[in-house]
């Protein structure tokens, strides 16, 4: 009777075939090339890519005979470095009796070659004028800004990347007019991340208008929202309150400030939660919003105070409309402000330590300091751009950032890492790179900037555990050194919160004169 075969010592299910030199068991194909082990070459255990007559090599070495080239003593042909003999003459693949391809059919340069033995450049634009020659001639026509788009990726292998998964898919929809090229056919679409970068794509090349993506998002859940319910009454009269106060009042925000409003779309969206919420319960009373009353608001409210502002807007809204009665009251929640701070010990040791250690990320050492020392928001930070940035005109290598109406001069130090971070700033993804932007922190889409909650995470793990503690912590300390009214001007907070913080500190407003004569009498008489 035949022997059973050895099953492979890994898998257990193949029969084993080649023997390990490293630990001596047997195993199967595939599992002995998929092994880790020491490279015959450079000694680092890793998964073989070849196995040459000394041995498995792993991927490092076989790109460095791929792309080092000279001419071989044999053939006298410039090819790669296969080996070199005692005296430095190489020696190529072919001649050394090596099977390595290396040669793109394409353009004949000689690295790596991917499918279709073209190297990754050239498989690149192979794979782009695929995705673009099936479809429409017209559509190709209009989407040609795309095309030069992609086409300027740096990294052939994230273009072939992309074009093969879902980005790909969706580029082919548009081309063959399944998908039309408008903010409205995106909305419609399950909002992944590669529709996401699509639209950024799609912005940033001019063939969509660009608008606040935060509330876009937010109105898209809203209206999901609004059609869900069931009674089309109320349907009727939160559609009202969306579009009549709602939204005019987040797009008026964002237009004033200038800048995207993340948290004014969740705050957009908990004001018709809520509404829906109140709504909803008052007809399971019974009863209709024309005719709740007191108890109806304060048992509602009972277990969910937090939402007590929101109702107030909501029924003050309904009752000037005639919707709700006049004579319901809201009481205003008692806010009181978290003034816990960071010990200065701490803050202070922590900055310096963002400022000096290289070994951090440049972007957050920089977003870091500015929470520390100048107590600035994580929205704001996120949102600054090159034009926000200055140089000092009568000291060289100080910076400063308009915050405000007064610029805001940043220590030398952090002077310095700015500017770095000015020249070196770049998105984390590859895909991103391919355009320039203004942001002093990119984010992963082109044209847009990092999240703040992306950030957070990111200065969470540096130390930064309570970032409201660590700029209260900051706010404190220059108050103490720094009128109200001028740190306003230079942060660009409300005079109203900078008062609050000087009053916390144990100054007062007769302060400000003093201050400002101070000033004044320094410059002296022009």
């Amino acid at each position: 009777m035949r022997p059973a075969a050895q099953l492979c010592a890994d898998c257990s299910r193949l029969p084993a075939a080649l023997t390990s030199r490293l630990d001596g068991l047997r195993r199967c194909r595939r599992c002995h090339h998929a092994k880790p082990g020491p490279c015959a070459r450079c000694g680092t255990v890793a998964k073989a890519e070849r196995h040459w007559p000394e041995g498995p090599i792993c991927l490092t070495c076989v790109d460095t005979v791929r792309f080092t080239h000279a001419t071989c003593t044999s053939c006298l042909q410039r090819r790669p470095v296969y080996r070199r003999d005692s005296d430095g003459h190489p020696t190529c693949p072919e001649c050394a009796g090596i099977q390595l391809t290396y040669t793109c059919t394409v353009c004949g340069g000689m690295g790596r070659i991917h499918s279709r033995r073209r190297c990754p450049p050239c498989r690149a634009t192979q794979r782009l004028d695929e995705v673009f020659t099936d479809g429409h001639d017209h559509l190709k026509a209009e989407l040609a800004p795309l095309y030069r788009h992609l086409a300027g990726y740096p990294s052939p292998y994230t273009l072939i990347a992309y074009l093969d998964g879902a980005g790909g898919r969706l580029i082919h929809r548009l081309l063959t007019g399944d998908l039309a090229c408008t903010h409205d056919s995106l909305d419609q679409l399950r909002q992944t991340a590669s529709v996401t970068h699509l639209r950024s794509l799609l912005t940033a090349v001019g063939l969509l208008p660009s608008r606040d993506e935060h509330l876009a998002r937010a109105h898209h859940r809203a209206q999901i929202l609004l059609d869900n319910m069931r009674e089309s009454a109320d349907r009727l009269l939160l559609t009202r309150y969306l579009r009549w106060t709602i939204l005019p009042a987040a797009h008026e925000h964002t237009e004033h400030t200038g800048r995207p409003g993340p948290h004014q779309a969740r705050y957009l969206l908990e004001q018709l939660r809520t509404a829906h919420a109140f709504t909803h319960y008052v007809r399971t009373t019974g009863s209709t919003l024309g005719d709740c009353t007191q108890p109806h608001i304060d048992a509602w409210l009972a277990s969910q105070r937090w939402r007590t502002s929101y109702l107030r807007q909501f029924l003050t809204w309904a009752a000037v409309h005639g919707e709700a009665p006049r004579h319901i009251a809201v009481s205003a929640l008692a806010t009181s402000e978290d003034r816990s701070i960071m010990s200065d010990t701490d803050r202070l040791l922590l900055a310096h330590r963002l400022e000096h250690d290289d070994t951090i990320a440049l972007p957050d050492r920089v977003a870091g300091c500015l929470v520390l020392q100048y107590g600035q928001h994580l929205t704001r930070i996120a949102q600054l751009t090159v034009d926000d940035v200055i140089e000092h005109p009568k000291e060289p290598g100080i910076l400063g950032l308009t915050l405000g109406s007064d610029p805001l001069w940043l220590r030398p130090q952090l002077s310095h890492l700015m500017a770095r971070l000015v020249i070196e700033r770049r998105p984390d993804r590859v895909l991103a790179r391919s355009m320039p932007t203004p942001h002093l922190f990119p984010g992963a889409h082109p044209g847009r900037p990092l999240s703040a909650d992306h950030l957070a995470r990111r200065l969470k793990t540096l130390g930064i555990k309570n970032l409201r503690r660590a700029r209260n912590g900051a706010l404190l300390s220059m108050v103490g050194s720094v009128h109200w009214k001028l740190l306003a001007d230079l942060l660009g907070i409300s005079d109203s919160a900078a008062q609050r913080w000087h009053t916390a500190a144990g100054g007062d407003r007769a302060s400000y004169v003093a201050t400002r004569l101070k000033q004044d009498a320094a410059i002296g008489p022009e």
